[in-house]
């Protein structure tokens, strides 16, 4: 099977330069492939990543637009192609600075579900003269490409001040879900973690500046006919849950925000965190989160999967836990609710 990689990021952040190293580590004996995508026909970052290239190799480029919208057909016919005929061991994908990540992340699901293409990793670079703008400014297209990431990177650290840094951090701490691996990275060449395969694991970053005391226990969650998966983690006397649910199954606002509000103002004392981020249709997924309280919400890039997280300073009730896996068990829409909704 095919491992694939996403490398993202705005516009001279690098990423041209990091294919370009990763394409001189690879063994030579094993076929990678690149698709690149570029404004212009030129072809000049298809011809600077060939000639890096060790082995055995294609280089594609699909130009005159950016991967989810103008080049998306061609993009999709690429991937056909790529993945019927050459087999590769590795695809190495570039969007340009202008794309959003997900929708390109919704074109490579379907090749997963055949068994035909794994998603690897997402990586997104962040170029330090963008930190600081981006932590007061959240450009569309960039906070989508970092919301979709699973491994998060300051690239060209050496040149990065202060200032940078704590921006850097800043985006970083917002982020959920948590990412796999934050790091930097210099002259393009990215650490190990960065074509790690990742999970959709919990990550229970609500209680990331301390490691638990117990390794975090699993249990099974069906949810609308499909398997999902509840974690619990206890640590200094609070404690974390975290749903993971089916990438399949989108949810239903109507159903979850008056049961929500409810759950707030019920357990107020007892909840102290809550972040989750739920697909709502094929568009972007909705993103929300409370310190127990009120309830703030956005849009959000990440479409992976569904999930919800919550940190507790009190053991949870039986019948409090089962309000949650009500509401989100009411809320999941099949294939069919969601065509008569």
């Amino acid at each position: 099977m095919t491992r694939a990689h996403i490398i993202t990021g705005s516009f001279g952040a690098g990423k041209t330069t990091a294919i370009r190293w990763l394409m001189s580590q690879k063994p030579p004996d094993e076929l990678w492939v690149v698709i690149l995508n570029e404004f212009t026909d030129a072809g000049l970052d298809a011809l600077n990543v060939a000639q890096s290239a060790l082995g055995k190799y294609d280089v594609r480029l699909v130009a005159g637009g950016c991967l989810c919208c103008v080049g998306e057909l061609e993009f999709g016919k690429q991937v056909r192609d790529i993945l019927r005929t050459l087999k590769p061991g590795r695809l190495l994908i570039e969007p340009s600075g202008a794309a959003h990540a997900g929708q390109i992340i919704d074109e490579l699901a379907s090749y997963e579900a055949q068994h035909a293409l794994k998603l690897d990793s997402i990586v997104c670079l962040i170029d330090p003269i963008d930190a600081i703008r981006i932590e007061h400014s959240r450009d569309t297209t960039e906070w989508s490409q970092i919301q979709s990431a699973d491994v998060l990177l300051l690239s060209k650290h050496d040149i990065a001040d202060a200032a940078a840094r704590h921006a850097f951090d800043s985006i970083v701490a917002e982020q959920f879900p948590a990412k796999r691996f934050i790091g930097t990275c210099c002259q393009g060449a990215l650490p190990a973690e960065a074509m790690l395969p990742y999970t959709r694991a919990a990550a229970f970053s609500l209680l990331e500046k301390s490691p638990a005391t117990r390794p975090p226990t699993d249990a099974p969650f069906t949810i609308a006919g499909s398997a999902g998966n509840e974690t619990r983690s206890n640590h200094l006397g609070f404690t974390a849950i975290s749903w993971i649910l089916p990438r399949e199954l989108t949810f239903s606002r109507v159903v979850i925000e008056p049961r929500l509000q409810w759950l707030l103002e019920a357990y107020g004392g007892v909840l102290r965190r809550l972040k989750a981020v739920l697909r709502t249709g094929p568009g972007p997924s909705w993103s929300f989160q409370s310190h127990g309280r009120g309830l703030v919400s956005e849009d959000s890039a990440y479409r992976r999967d569904s999930r919800v997280e919550i940190v507790l300073s009190a053991p949870p009730t039986p019948e409090y836990l089962e309000s949650w896996r009500a509401m989100l068990r009411d809320a999941a829409l099949t294939r069919a609710r969601e065509t008569n909704r």
